[in-house]
């Protein structure tokens, strides 16, 4: 029995048949604020319809970039694809006849590695993406909290890391994702140097001992592990999995995050908590939809 995933992001929407924690076959369509919703519709269900022929498929799942409402099968507002008040899940199963559900992709993210990934041996599973933005995902026995509040959390890029500090795009001063974001960390080195790069060559340089990139990747995991100080006191999980862009370069910071968040939470010396790499890469959001 399969299930068809769809990870829907800000340029373009991964589509996968999969079996338990295994992606047998993708597809990929466009997507952004050009591409209208029922265009959309329209080639997702022609893309599910290819996937099914000649196999039993039980289900779809989707994962979305955006506030979701899950209960109502509804994105409620995305601005990377600007779509808004959206019945997806609704809409594809009048065009597939399958049951669908939705949510955020971070969340599935989190689902997919707390079920098949870094998380599975755990009962008690936080996930934080490290990306564009900070987003992330709190995975309990399995299952994701649910309810619409609970659809509404896991904002964990807009908690205070640094009181006045760097204006947020969120409107804030200081939070989490001015600070351990890729897109900080490329302002950071680029208020230095002048130079324009990709995170994940900064960290680089960091590794080769440019002094540059050596104190952006100090100040960005010194705000990471004091983000996580905060999650980790709130949610108390067993473990923490570091996810998006950022986990290709989590060998240089991953142990020292770990110590300063044991050090600092309370009760670390005798609940530490284990924080480590994702396991899935960029199959999880498209994994974690089927288990929805």
């Amino acid at each position: 029995m399969y299930r068809i995933g769809i990870d829907i992001g800000g340029m373009s929407a991964k589509f996968g048949l999969v079996e338990k924690d295994r992606v047998l076959e993708e597809r990929v369509l466009e997507t952004g604020a050009d591409i209208s919703y029922g265009k959309f519709l329209d080639d997702a269900s022609d893309v599910v319809a290819a996937l099914c022929e000649n196999r039993k498929v039980e289900a779809v799942g989707i994962s979305s970039c955006g506030l979701i409402n899950s209960g109502q099968g509804k994105i409620v507002y995305s601005n990377n694809i600007g779509w808004e008040d959206k019945r997806i899940a609704a809409d594809l199963l009048e065009r597939t006849a399958l049951p669908v559900r939705v949510a955020n992709d971070a969340k599935c993210a989190a689902l997919a590695e707390a079920v098949y990934g870094a998380g599975r041996a755990y009962q008690r599973v936080c996930m934080i993406t490290l990306g564009t933005g900070v987003g992330g995902g709190f995975v309990c026995g399995g299952r994701l909290p649910a309810g619409l509040y609970a659809d509404a959390d896991g904002i964990m890029g807009h908690i205070t890391v640094e009181r006045g500090g760097r204006l947020c795009s969120c409107g804030r001063k200081g939070c989490l994702e001015a600070y351990a974001s890729a897109t900080a960390v490329m302002g950071a080195y680029r208020e230095m140097t002048g130079e324009n790069l990709a995170a994940k060559e900064i960290f680089m340089r960091a590794k080769a001992g440019e002094g540059a990139a050596c104190k952006v990747l100090s100040e960005f995991r010194y705000y990471l592990a004091e983000g996580l100080i905060s999650l980790v006191n709130v949610l108390r999980p067993e473990v923490v999995i570091i996810g998006g862009g950022l986990c290709a370069s989590s060998a240089l910071f991953i142990k020292e995050v770990e110590e300063q968040v044991n050090r600092y939470t309370f009760g670390g010396d005798r609940l530490p908590v284990k924080v480590v790499p994702a396991e899935l890469g960029n199959r999880a959001g498209i994994i974690g939809a089927t288990l929805l």
